[in-house]
């Protein structure tokens, strides 16, 4: 009996003991999810505690999501030996607001360093601690209004969301001896273009955008300078970032520029060419235009402001360290452009000085002929077509589309490069030699005819004017009328040409004549037939000049056609190959500059091998006006 008593004693003490033990391990267990205790503690606000980055300015009061703080914790109860625990919460305006569940609890750090010694601490506790970068979405800023996600609590100009740092530490038990908390901004582990501004650009330097782009389009690329007062890092990145200038409103986040490019890296200065992307929240233009009026309209700011032209961008440049430190940071103003308003704005310039040359060239030409209003531009007194006109008009009005189109996207004058200025001059000479030649074999004095030649082609120009009138006799309707006028002119021209070979054969008569009687000066009689030969002559030259006269009045205005850039009239109507390859050449040309343009915004450097092209072209194309016979035009 004794001994089973014995036993049961035994047993008894050993249960006490098993539970002694677990109620043990209860109290010294930590909670499942310590960032979120049940339980509050009793010294929750006994303490002190202070949040900043580690080896940078306190002043920043922000750091990415991934990135370090530094927390001192002072508190007379911070338990010996105890758990830390740092943990992150947005911190929202309203708390108590139907949000999701995930914006109300804590998320923990992935990594905490420090620790509390056995015994008292002396003095402050410093913890190390990394941003989670599981935390919810960014909340919306309270000046924008987003229904999908609960509004936050943002720094001064809503430049970045504070968050709650909170920091738990455990004793024995689950719940904390110690739980305090501090606000400190956290961004995005990638938000370079939206980290909050410095404030000021006297410390981070200067930027100045390039000469004669201070607008641009999307797809556009700006020239940036910037003069730091420090050095910059030789590997540190560069970023450039647009967003809408606002005269009123919240400008909303920035946005990352398309590609860059380093044109010049100097110890304190660099000059960076950056891509405009398009950019989204698009603002009004006048505050009436605002449709959403329960937030605080956004207008923008314009460049050509009561008509809304060419909004204004800011574009930040950004130098930032090793763990994104801005290493420089600073804002200019650029203006975006439209290519649909240059592309306007060119047309009609382009409409209006092709309208008024288009006057200038119907009233000189009387009565103007019937042709294209292109060809009415170039077309010569004679009725053709001048490949040399058409080539400089060409040139011309590329220039002038050209330089507007520029000048629309980039909101400055621009510079003619040289090239452009050589093609213009190379046009140009080959005009003028064409033009000079034309008028020097018009003011040379006209060859005496041979008597025969002019009576062959009377002769011929007679049989022609009786072939037309057969012709005329066989039409009918309309074309009868046409083939009367041509009857008339070529019976005109034929009566010319007879009263010209009669001419010639006068003064080949007279001539003979006076040779004559100058070898017989004592023999009166040849010298009178020498007189009246002459008289003869003169009124047969009065009597051709009459004709011709009305041959020209009688002549059929002669109409252009674009066949007359290519071909020449050399005994008829031929091609000219040298006007075939100064066509061709031109017109690759002036493709090249225009889709140049088009594409980049700028008006191109003409390659060497282009100009020395132009310059061969045209040369042998005046080289061949003067091989060739007079007449050509």
């Amino acid at each position: 009996m004794t001994g089973h008593r014995n036993r049961q004693t035994i047993v008894t003490l050993a249960g006490i003991a098993l539970l002694a033990s677990l109620l043990s391990e209860r109290a010294n267990a930590l909670p499942s999810d310590p960032c979120n205790p049940v339980a509050r503690p009793s010294a929750i606000g006994d303490g002190s505690m202070s949040v900043f980055l580690p080896n940078k300015s306190a002043q920043r009061g922000w750091q990415r999501q991934g990135g370090t703080i530094e927390i001192t914790v002072n508190s007379p109860k911070t338990p010996p030996k105890a758990n830390i625990f740092v943990c992150f919460r947005w911190k929202l305006s309203d708390p108590n607001a139907a949000v999701d569940e995930k914006y109300k609890k804590f998320t923990p750090s992935p990594s905490v360093s420090g620790s509390v010694p056995s015994d008292k601490p002396a003095g402050p506790l410093t913890i190390t601690a990394s941003v989670p970068t599981a935390l919810p979405d960014t909340p919306t800023s309270p000046r924008v209004g987003n229904a999908s996600r609960p509004v936050g609590i943002y720094a001064l100009n809503n430049q970045f969301p504070i968050a709650d740092v909170r920091v738990l530490l455990y004793g024995d038990g689950d719940v904390p001896a110690l739980d305090l908390s501090a606000p400190f901004g956290v961004i995005g582990a990638d938000a370079y273009c939206d980290m909050p501004l410095t404030g000021t650009n006297a410390d981070s330097g200067i930027g100045s955008i390039g000469d004669h782009k201070r607008w641009q389009p999307v797809d556009g690329e700006f020239v940036f300078t910037v003069k730091a007062n420090r050095v910059i890092p030789p590997n540190a990145p560069v970023l450039i970032c647009f967003r809408w200038k606002l005269d009123n409103g919240d400008p909303r986040s920035f946005y990352d520029s398309g590609p860059t490019r380093i044109l010049d890296r100097q110890p304190q200065s660099i000059k960076i060419a950056a891509t405009v992307l398009p950019i989204a929240d698009v603002p009004s233009w006048w505050p009436a235009n605002t449709k959403d009026k329960t937030i605080e309209p956004r207008v923008g700011a314009y460049a050509i402001p009561f008509i809304g032209l060419v909004p204004l961008a800011d574009a930040r440049i950004l130098i930032v360290d090793s763990d994104g430190t801005p290493v420089v940071d600073v804002l200019t103003t650029v203006g975006i452009t439209n290519l649909v308003f240059a592309g306007i704005l060119t047309v009609l310039t382009l409409f209006l000085a092709f309208y008024i040359l288009l006057s200038v060239c119907r009233t000189r030409l009387d009565p103007p002929p019937k042709c294209s209003a292109l060809l009415c531009t170039i077309t010569t007194r004679r009725g053709y077509a001048s490949l040399s006109q058409f080539q400089i008009i060409l040139w011309t009005f590329v220039v002038i589309a050209s330089a507007v189109y520029v000048m629309a996207l980039s909101g400055d004058l621009i510079s003619i490069t040289s090239g452009t200025l050589v093609l213009l001059g190379i046009s140009g000479s080959a005009l003028v030699i064409s033009k000079a030649k034309s008028e020097s074999e018009a003011a040379t004095a006209p060859q005496p005819v041979d008597p025969v030649v002019a009576a062959a082609a009377a002769d011929i120009a007679e049989a022609r004017a009786m072939d037309l009138q057969k012709v005329a006799d066989d039409a009918v309707g309309a074309k009868k009328e046409d083939a009367i006028s041509a009857v008339t002119e070529a019976k005109a021209l034929a009566a010319a040409a007879r009263a010209k070979a009669v001419a010639a054969e006068a003064v080949a008569e007279a001539t003979k004549k006076r040779k004559e009687a100058v070898a017989a000066p004592t023999d009166k009689a040849l010298e009178a037939e020498a007189k009246a030969a002459e008289d003869k002559a003169a009124t047969a030259r009065k009597d051709a000049l009459v004709k011709e006269d009305l041959a020209r009045k009688a002549t059929r205005q002669r109409h252009p056609t674009w066949s007359d850039l290519v071909m020449e009239e050399v005994q008829g109507r031929e091609l000219d190959v040298t006007r075939v390859q100064m066509l061709y050449f031109t017109l690759v040309t002036a493709a090249f500059v225009l889709l140049t343009v088009i594409t980049s915004y700028a008006i191109p450097i003409i390659p060497e091998g282009f100009l020395i092209l132009m310059g061969i072209s045209n040369s042998v194309y005046v080289g061949s006006k003067f091989a060739n016979n007079p007449n050509a035009k």
